[in-house]
């Protein structure tokens, strides 16, 4: 039988235990991804820069010369990450000495210079699904990452007229309201398709942009898919608040432990640079329109179908220029496609869209205070560099829709 002094020891080393078991599963929470079936969170804390779309804020818009930017996201994608795949010059925070500001008002003052619409290619079985898609709550912005290399499946690509390499699609993210603006008119929101150039346009980016119009009667079906990833993600992040808000006492208490120190993870300060697998589909060839195909000949031909998220795309014809970063660094070197006609989605999506967007809580569960009081992340306009940064609008007047033959739609 244990002594007094046994029973004691007993329960202590149980109670260490418990607790013990209880902030390994705090921990867990915190650092595995919160979507079923995704390995690890491509959004890092290291990449938080200290910028708010809050206009009262020391740190807001007029302000983002003074952000520190060393260590964003962009530097992923530098020649000195370990790779010459990808070769964006970054030169510091630039957002008071920008050569192509954005986002910038769509007046049109020049013609298209384009040929044929951004070609998007052939689906193929290893194709990335949409449960390949990682999304994640970040304090600026809702994401959607694709993966880092086409081990799994192949990602996304566009090309775009004027270039000959593709254009890898990196991720989807949300702003409210629209940061374009058309016709003087701010829509409801603005969807980027994030994409880095490769090969011969490894130090540019495109981003294609669909606008949004909150007044439509019924959900758009794909958008509404995209609300539900988020949703899964707040709601667990709900649920790790709830339980630490529990188990608030006991984790500090077990903080002061020695033991703990020991199974705490390592987070790496250094930013994981993305690998890229050139394989047979994103060749040139593969965006080419067939040239058996054109208006003049019908047969077979048709357009190509095309894959998530370019599904989502309510037209083939934008408005174009040439721009840079909406955020810090506000680096230039941004191609931007304004899709020229909206997705068209509920009120009620757009009321879940902003309670997503707001939905973002750090370590401590406390809320950034990043957004606007109205809960929106837009850049306000930027005044054009009209030398360097003419906007164009093409239409069906500039080109038509390419063609395929069967084989290739």
């Amino acid at each position: 039988p244990l002594g007094k002094r046994g029973k004691t020891l007993f329960l202590s080393l149980a109670l260490i235990l418990k607790s013990i078991t209880m902030l390994v599963i705090t921990l867990l929470s915190s650092f595995s991804l919160l979507v079923v079936g995704q390995k690890t969170n491509f959004w890092k804390k290291d990449f938080f820069l200290d910028f708010s779309y809050d206009t009262a804020t020391k740190n807001g818009p007029n302000d983002w010369e003074e952000v520190n930017t060393d260590g964003s996201e962009y530097e992923q994608f530098t020649s000195y990450q370990w790779h010459l795949i990808f070769d964006l010059e970054l030169e510091g925070n630039v957002c008071d000495n920008e050569v192509r500001p954005s986002p910038i008002a769509l007046n049109v003052n020049n013609e298209c210079p384009d040929d044929h619409d951004i070609r998007t290619r052939r689906i193929t079985a290893r194709d990335c699904k949409k449960d390949d898609v990682t999304f994640e709550v970040t304090p600026h912005a809702l994401r959607a990452y694709y993966p880092k290399n086409d081990l799994e499946c192949y990602r996304p690509t566009i090309m775009m007229d004027g270039s000959n390499s593709p254009f890898l699609l990196v991720w989807m993210e949300l702003h409210m309201r629209s940061e374009h603006v058309v016709d003087g008119k701010r829509y409801d929101a603005e969807l980027q398709m994030v994409h880095i150039g490769t090969r011969n346009s490894n130090d540019e980016m495109a981003t294609i942009s669909v606008l949004i119009d909150a007044s439509a009667n019924e959900d758009h079906s794909e958008f509404q898919f995209l609300l539900d990833q988020w949703q899964t993600v707040a709601d667990s992040e709900e649920d790790r608040c709830d339980r630490r808000r529990a188990n608030r006492n006991l984790r500090e208490n077990v903080r002061k432990q020695a033991i703990i120190n020991s199974i705490r993870p390592n987070e790496s300060s250094s930013t994981q640079f993305i690998e890229d697998i050139y394989s047979s589909h994103t060749a040139e060839q593969s965006h080419r329109r067939d040239q058996n195909c054109n208006p003049n000949r019908q047969s077979a031909c048709g357009p190509r179908r095309r894959m998530f998220p370019y599904s989502m795309w309510p037209s083939i014809w934008y408005f174009r220029y040439s721009g840079g970063l909406t955020t810090p660094p506000c680096s230039s070197f941004v191609n931007w496609r304004i899709l020229d006609a909206p997705m068209m989605i509920s009120r009620r999506q757009f009321k879940q869209l902003a309670k997503l967007q707001a939905s973002y809580r750090n370590d401590k569960c406390d809320q950034e205070p990043v957004l606007t009081p109205e809960g929106e992340n837009f850049r306000p306009l930027q005044s054009s560099n009209s030398n360097r940064q003419p906007v164009s609008h093409c239409t069906s007047q500039d080109f038509d829709e390419s063609l395929y033959l069967p084989g290739n739609q």
